[in-house]
C-alpha cells in the first residue's frame, strides 16, 4: 500500500517540478529572441550605413571619373583618400587639431555650466525670464561669424576668440533645453510634492534634476556639435592654428583634395564628441528610470 501512495506522490512531484520550469524557460525563450531580434537589428543598421556610403563613394567615383562635373572642383575620392593619409602624417595638422579641440572643449563646458545655471534659474523664477526675454533673443539672433571678428579685436588671434565663439553657441543651446524642461514637469507631481511637505530644495534635487537630466545631456550632444563648428569659424575669420585656418589656406590654393580631408577630419572630431556624450546619455537614462 505505501508503494501504491508514494507512486503518484512521486508523479505529483514530477508535475510540480515541470510545472514550476516552464516559466523560467519562457522567460529564456523571450531573452534569447530579445538578443536575436537586437543582433539583426544592429546587422542591419550596419548594412544599411556601409551601402550608403559605398554608394555615395561611387557615386562621387562616377561623377569625377567620367568628367561630369570638373574634378578640379570636388576632386576624387582616392585623391581625398591620400590627402587625408598625408594629413595625418604632418605634425603640423595634429597641432590645428589640438587648437581647434581645445578651443571648442572649453567652449562647450564652460558654455554647458553657465547655460544650464541660466535655465535653471529662469525656470524657477519667472519675473526674471520675462525681464530677460527681449535680451537673450536679441544676443542668440546674431550671426555668430559676425561676432568673430569682434573677439578677435578685443582678444587678438589667439585661443580666447574661438573659445568664446563656441561658448556663445552653446549657452543658448544649453539654457533653452533645461529651461524648457524644467518648466514641462507635470503639474500633478509638483503639486504632490507640495502635499507631501518636500521643501523647493528637496523637489528641485529629487524631481527637477532627475527628470531634466536626459534633456539636458540631449542637449549637451548637439552643443558639442555646434562648440566645434564655432571654434572653425572664428579659426577662419582669423588665427594663428587651427582646422578652420587650415581650411582656408588650402581652398585659397585651389587644394580641392586637402579641402575635403580637413571637413572630413572636422567631421570625425565631432563625431568622437558626439559618442562620448552618447555613452554619457545612456548612463543617465539608466539613472533616472
Amino acid at each position: 500500500m505505501e508503494s501504491i501512495t508514494e507512486a503518484p506522490r512521486t508523479v505529483a512531484s514530477i508535475a510540480g517540478v515541470a510545472n514550476n520550469d516552464e516559466p523560467a524557460d519562457i522567460d529564456n525563450a523571450i531573452l534569447v529572441e530579445r538578443r536575436r531580434a537586437r543582433r539583426n537589428e544592429k546587422i542591419l543598421v550596419w548594412s544599411l550605413r556601409v551601402g550608403a556610403l559605398a554608394l555615395f563613394v561611387a557615386g562621387w567615383a562616377f561623377v569625377s571619373g567620367n568628367m561630369i562635373v570638373d574634378p578640379m572642383m570636388i576632386s576624387a575620392p582616392l585623391d581625398v583618400a591620400r590627402a587625408f593619409l598625408a594629413q595625418l602624417s604632418d605634425g603640423v595638422f595634429w597641432t590645428d587639431v589640438t587648437a581647434t579641440f581645445s578651443g571648442a572643449m572649453v567652449g562647450l563646458v564652460t558654455g554647458a555650466i553657465a547655460g544650464i545655471l541660466a535655465g535653471v534659474v529662469f525656470a524657477r523664477v519667472q519675473v526674471l525670464h520675462t525681464a530677460a526675454s527681449p535680451f537673450l533673443t536679441l544676443m542668440n539672433s546674431l550671426p555668430r561669424p559676425a561676432l568673430a571678428p569682434i573677439f578677435i579685436l578685443w582678444f587678438g588671434l589667439g585661443f580666447g576668440p574661438k573659445a568664446l565663439v563656441a561658448f556663445s553657441v552653446v549657452f543658448f543651446v544649453l539654457m533653452t533645453s533645461t529651461m524648457g524642461v524644467m518648466k514641462s514637469i507635470d503639474h500633478d507631481i509638483a503639486q504632490l510634492t507640495k502635499s507631501l511637505g518636500m521643501t523647493r530644495t528637496q523637489r528641485f534635487f529629487k524631481i527637477e534634476i532627475p527628470a531634466a537630466l536626459p534633456a539636458i545631456v540631449g542637449g549637451l550632444r548637439l552643443g558639442a556639435v555646434y562648440s566645434v563648428l564655432g571654434a572653425v569659424v572664428s579659426e577662419m575669420v582669423g588665427a594663428y592654428t587651427g582646422l578652420g585656418q587650415r581650411l582656408v589656406v588650402v581652398t585659397n590654393n585651389f587644394q580641392v583634395a586637402e579641402t575635403f580631408a580637413i571637413l572630413i577630419a572636422m567631421g570625425l572630431l565631432s563625431m568622437v564628441l558626439d559618442v562620448s556624450i552618447s555613452g554619457l546619455q545612456k548612463l543617465v537614462t539608466k539613472w533616472t528610470r
